[in-house]
Formats: C-alpha cells, sequence, structure tokens
C-alpha cells in the first residue's frame, strides 16, 4: 500500500543539535519526536524507505496515511458517528435567572426568576424520552445560570429525581456547575460534591482584584474579588478536599483592560501554593455574547495567542499542570447535538448554552420550545446539526484548516454570526509543541532559559 504525509501535521522547527522535530498529528491529538532521518523522508515524500517499525508507528498517529484517503472526508465522518453514537446524555438546567454580578461583557438578561417545580415533571419527562430512545451509560447534568447557586433549592430538589430517572437506565450520574463563586462557601462545596453528585466546579476569576474588581461586581458596584478568592482558598485548604473526588477549574476572561492582570494571578495562586489543587487554570478571550459587541474589547487572537504562551509558560514555571497539546475534538458543542437541550427557567428548551436570558435570540431556530406546552408544539429541527456538513461543503474556513480535527470547528454560533472562532492553538500550535518538548526534556531550573532560546528562533 501507497502512504502520504497527512495534511493535518504540525512540524516544528529543529529543537536540538541532532535536528529531532516534534510532528503533531491533529487527527489524533498525538506528537511524536523524529529524528532528522525519518523526517527528511515524510517531507520529501520518500516513505517506502521508512523502517517498518517507524512507518508502523507513523500510521498509528496518523501522521502518514493511505495514498487514496479523503482525510476531510474521514474526519467529518468520525465526527458524525460520534455525535450521533454518544454514550452520555449531557443536559443543561439554568435553575436561575438571578446573578448578583452586573458583568459588563454579559450578554443576559437577569431578574428573580427561579425554575418552577411546575416544570419539574415536563422536564423529567423530556429527559426520560431521549434517555428510552438509545442506550446511554450516562446522565450528566450541568447547573447553569444566571447564577446557579442563586438556586440551589431547586438544584437540591431535582437532584434526587434526576438521579432515580438515571437508574431506571443504569446509567451513572453526574453533574457540574459553573458558578461566580460568591455563594460558594465551604457548606455549599461539600453538600455539592457529597450530596449533589457534582464533580466539576468552575469559577471565573478575571485577574487580581485591581482588574476583577473593575468588571466583575454586584449590581450594586460592590468588588467581589476578596469573597470569591477567600471562598476558594477555604475550600481548597480544607482537610477534607480531594481533588480527585471534585476538580476545580478557573477561568479568566481577558479583553484588553484586564489582560495585565492575569500574570499576578497566576503568582497569586502559586503562592498559596495551589498548584495540586486547581485542575487546571484557562484564559479565554472575551467574545460577542448575545450580539453585545463585547469582543471590540478583545485582543486580536494573534495577539491573544502569543499571550497564552506566555502564561503557560508562567504556570509551568509555578509548577501549575497545563495541557499544551490539543487532543482530538469529534463533537463540538450541545449546538451540533441531536440530544442535548438547555433548560432555562422559564421553560424554554434551546440548543445552545449562550442563547438564553438574552432577548435577541427569543424567536429564533435556538428555541425548541417551551415546557409549559404539550410535546407535540416543540420543533425537531436544530439549528447546528448540520455543523459537519457545512463545514464539508466548505462554507466556512475551517474545511481547509489543519486544525480542524482538534476543535472541530470551534463555535457554528460565532461562524454564522461572521466571527471567528478560531481557537489560540491555531495560531501558537508550534509554540505549544516546542514547549512541551521543552518541559519533557528539562529540569525546571532550566526552564526559563532554554525555551527563550527555543522560542525566539520561531
Amino acid at each position: 500500500m501507497w502512504y502520504k504525509l497527512s495534511y493535518y501535521t504540525i512540524i516544528t522547527d529543529p529543537l536540538n543539535s541532532l535536528g529531532d522535530r516534534v510532528i503533531y498529528s491533529t487527527r489524533t491529538g498525538q506528537a511524536l519526536i523524529i529524528q532528522k532521518d525519518i523526517w527528511t523522508l515524510l517531507v520529501t515524500d520518500r516513505l517506502e524507505l521508512l523502517d517498518p517499525a517507524d512507518r508502523n508507528r507513523l500510521l498509528e498517529v496518523k501522521v502518514i496515511v493511505p495514498q487514496e484517503e479523503n482525510e476531510l472526508l474521514a474526519i467529518i465522518e468520525e465526527n458524525k458517528r460520534n455525535t450521533d453514537d454518544s454514550s452520555v446524555l449531557y443536559e443543561v438546567i439554568q435553575v436561575s435567572a438571578n446573578c448578583q454580578l452586573g458583568c459588563d461583557y454579559c450578554g443576559q438578561h437577569h431578574d428573580k426568576q427561579q425554575i418552577s417545580s411546575s416544570i419539574y415533571d415536563p422536564l423529567l419527562g423530556r429527559i426520560r424520552l431521549k434517555a428510552s430512545s438509545k442506550k446511554f451509560t450516562r446522565l450528566y447534568i450541568g447547573w447553569f445560570g444566571g447564577e446557579p447557586l442563586v438556586g440551589l433549592r431547586q438544584i437540591r430538589e431535582l437532584t434526587p429525581l434526576l438521579r432515580q430517572l438515571a437508574a431506571e437506565f443504569g446509567m451513572s450520574f453526574g453533574t457540574k456547575i459553573v458558578t461566580n463563586g460568591m455563594s460558594l462557601k465551604e457548606d455549599v462545596f461539600f453538600e455539592l460534591t457529597r450530596e449533589l453528585g457534582v464533580d466539576h466546579i468552575e469559577v471565573t476569576l478575571d485577574g487580581i482584584a485591581e482588574f476583577h474588581d473593575t468588571r466583575r461586581i454586584t449590581k450594586q458596584g460592590v468588588a467581589t474579588f476578596d469573597i470569591i478568592f477567600n471562598n476558594l482558598l477555604s475550600i481548597l485548604n480544607h482537610p477534607e478536599f480531594d481533588p480527585n473526588k471534585c476538580r476545580v477549574s478557573l477561568r479568566c476572561n481577558v479583553d484588553e483592560r484586564n489582560e495585565p492582570g492575569v500574570s499576578p494571578l497566576i503568582s497569586a495562586l502559586s503562592e498559596h501554593k495551589l498548584q495540586d489543587k486547581i485542575a487546571y487554570f484557562y484564559p479565554i478571550g472575551v467574545y460577542s455574547w448575545a450580539k453585545n459587541d463585547a469582543q471590540k474589547k478583545s485582543m486580536t487572537k494573534e495577539e491573544f495567542a502569543r499571550r497564552e504562551i506566555e502564561w503557560y509558560m508562567e504556570l509551568i514555571q509555578n509548577g501549575f499542570s497545563v495541557n499544551l497539546i490539543p487532543g482530538r475534538v469529534k463533537s463540538v458543542c450541545m449546538a451540533t447535538s441531536h440530544n442535548s437541550d438547555l433548560y432555562d427557567p422559564y421553560g424554554n428548551i434551546f440548543s445552545c448554552t449562550e442563547v438564553s436570558l438574552t432577548p435577541v435570540y427569543e424567536k429564533t431556530g435556538y428555541l425548541a420550545g417551551n415546557l409549559k406546552f404539550p410535546a407535540d408544539t416543540y420543533s425537531l429541527t436544530r439549528m447546528h446539526t448540520n455543523w459537519n456538513d457545512e463545514i464539508l461543503a466548505g462554507k466556512f474556513p475551517c474545511h481547509s484548516c489543519r486544525m480542524l480535527p482538534v476543535c472541530g470547528g470551534a463555535c457554528p454560533k460565532s461562524w454564522h454570526e461572521d466571527m471567528r472562532a478560531c481557537p489560540p492553538s491555531k495560531f501558537n500550535i508550534r509554540e505549544k509543541l516546542q514547549l512541551a518538548y521543552i518541559v519533557s526534556k528539562s529540569d525546571l531550573k532550566e526552564l526559563i532559559n532554554e525555551e527563550e532560546a527555543v522560542l525566539s528562533s520561531c
């Protein structure tokens, strides 16, 4: 059989005097260190001269593929099969439309509406119908808001009902929660993790107090950084906190205004020795939410990618775990799924987490119906279930991008609203591969000088 170098590969410049390079297959999300002679055979299309053991390893990670293979079609078909065959039934429930904060980049409209017990039955009925339609092995719930901990009573009421439903169909059960951290006190944390099935909590900090408190303030203008940070310290330093039972991750929404606050936040987390307690820390660029033009205050994708590398260096130097190499992504988000939905506090059913509580999307194709009305009134069509076919047809630039297998095209909604959804790795993947090589080869005490030398050659 004849083979070819896969289109979906990224190769670094030489990383040492021997000419070793990192070659990364986005089709599998795996990277290999290859010697100069192998690199020469690959780029000169003399694959027949490869040692059989080397050839088999390169085939295994899809650095080389059969000559006749249509790689784009193969990737799209893999993605579609994964979307259709997922064994996890993932549902998002917004228990509250309220939030204590008035973040200036938030596109949601908040009020005091909580999800009503009167729609518990139709909500459970819709999930039960899905569970009976195919064999799922896990029911996983995302608690979302507004601020979900404002609706803690509703989480308490719904959890045993959802857990019982999962048991009926032989599914395991788990939940995660995305919270601003204001109400995440010790007792609440342990109730969530010990009694309510929460195994992942994500909290947002937009830099140190100087920066966070200019944007993530209460609707009354009260600063929130110290409250949230002290809540985290209390939980993460508790003798009974176990990072293996509940992952606590930190997200930092970044634009031009708070970009200088990210590095000091990393330092603060390090000073409090949270390296082995935080599952991961990730910065993300502020983007348009509900067409509110929030992205106009953001850095460009390319600028953000450059700063991300610097932040990753700082995280590594301070002993934090960092995932430098993106893995294969076959299912982008719930919007491309035929199974997952978001249920808001008013009973609305949406196919995307970015559109609820945002009036601009109330009468769009993202709204499937309302739990207060009979099921036969629900729409059977969804906005982005044809996303993979759109990519294959060349409707968006993703069809020719080497990073497609590890981002899946990212956010369909953004592309359809004429906004680039490309992740930072599109612009800094070679630097990430080089940094991963340095980390794997170096003593951390030598990391600073060596990484500067390698990255300066990019």
